[in-house]
């Protein structure tokens, strides 16, 4: 069934914009204000604010930095375009987003990226590719097949002694980081309902329980990763509370638009001189992503292939202006004006 009008389900994520020039100073030397709370070293950013089944960017802000100020005016901008957000995903690191989102839709449900939060945990746990060490390591000894039990092969008993070792080290370190990553895999990407989610914490918990941490080199890791998942468990896994919404798990979406337009983009062009030069192009962009006509979507948005994000969205018709008679150029006038500045 094809969606009419918005789905109140918005992903967000920063896109870093190359500029030479910012608020009439070198980059480097933008100065703190009351509004943006910091200063970049790079150019401005760009936030999309990205409507998931239909694709459409209503709302997107320039700013110079992912802050509390740039990122509550475009929570403001839908609210005034009375679009009816229900649910945000965005990448944890956006840590301000949940505040600044729920001040302006106070029932707002957020859901944390779940390929960010992995990766985050790999980046602590490190287990990846220790992982593929282990495998690799057994491969070698699996090579070495039956020669091992000869006794007058005295080079491959040794190899196969000092594999062995490897192993058994490199299991004893990180064997408990990799169970409990495996079972944080497990709650991201295979449970579906609030049943199988409390099976998966249920195993966690117990593997948890049978651990020996008190010499554990990686102990202090370990706990801090298993105490954050509780701490955000209802914004991590918000996915099947609310299965009624169908809820994206990944912001893979919004990073696919940032990857394959925007950055291509400012890659190819080497930046902008100016920050009015920027801000310009960047609207051009947003207006050709929204009146082009889709052709490479599969999967469940097969059906969005041969219309553009406007015409799937039906924004006249589902936001502020209701009257189809409006050509878009007056539509998009009106849009200026009810926009506060």
């Amino acid at each position: 069934m094809e969606p009419q009008g918005y789905s109140g389900i918005i992903l967000t994520d920063g896109k870093y914009v190359p500029v030479k020039e910012v608020e009439g100073k070198p980059v480097g030397l933008v100065p703190k204000s009351w509004k943006r709370k910091g200063k970049t070293s790079k150019g401005l950013v760009i936030l999309p604010f990205m409507d998931y089944l239909t694709h459409d960017i209503p709302v997107y802000e320039v700013a110079l930095s992912e802050n509390m100020f740039d990122l509550e005016q475009g929570f403001q901008k839908l609210k005034d375009l009375g679009y009816d957000l229900k649910v945000i995903v965005c990448d944890e690191s956006m840590g301000q987003i949940v505040e600044v989102a729920k001040k302006v839709f106070p029932k707002v449900i957020i859901q944390i990226c779940l390929t960010h939060y992995s990766r985050n945990i790999d980046k602590e746990f490190k287990v990846n590719s220790v992982s593929r060490t282990i495998k690799k390591l057994k491969k070698q000894l699996d090579h070495l097949g039956d020669s091992i039990m000869i006794p007058t092969h005295h080079h491959d008993i040794e190899k196969a002694r000092t594999i062995v070792n490897e192993i058994a080290d490199l299991e004893y370190e990180y064997g408990y980081l990799i169970t409990v990553q495996r079972s944080f895999q497990k709650i991201f990407w295979k449970v579906k309902t609030n049943e199988e989610l409390s099976e998966a914490e249920d195993e966690l918990n117990e593997a948890i329980g049978h651990m020996n941490l008190t010499t554990y080199p990686h102990a202090n890791a370990l706990r801090k990763r298993y105490l954050d998942y509780y701490e955000k468990r209802d914004w991590i896994t918000a996915f099947t509370a609310y299965p009624e919404l169908d809820i994206p798990r990944t912001t893979n979406l919004i990073e696919g638009f940032n990857s394959t337009t925007l950055e291509i983009r400012f890659t190819s062009i080497r930046g902008f001189e100016k920050e009015e030069y920027a801000r310009n192009y960047i609207n051009a962009l947003i207006l050709q992503r929204r009146f082009q006509k889709f052709t490479d979507c599969r999967g469940k948005f097969k059906h969005l292939n041969g219309k553009s994000p406007l015409e799937i969205a039906q924004p006249k018709n589902t936001l502020l202006f209701k009257s189809y008679s409006q050509d878009w150029v007056h539509y998009c006038k009106k849009l200026k004006q009810k926009v506060p500045k």
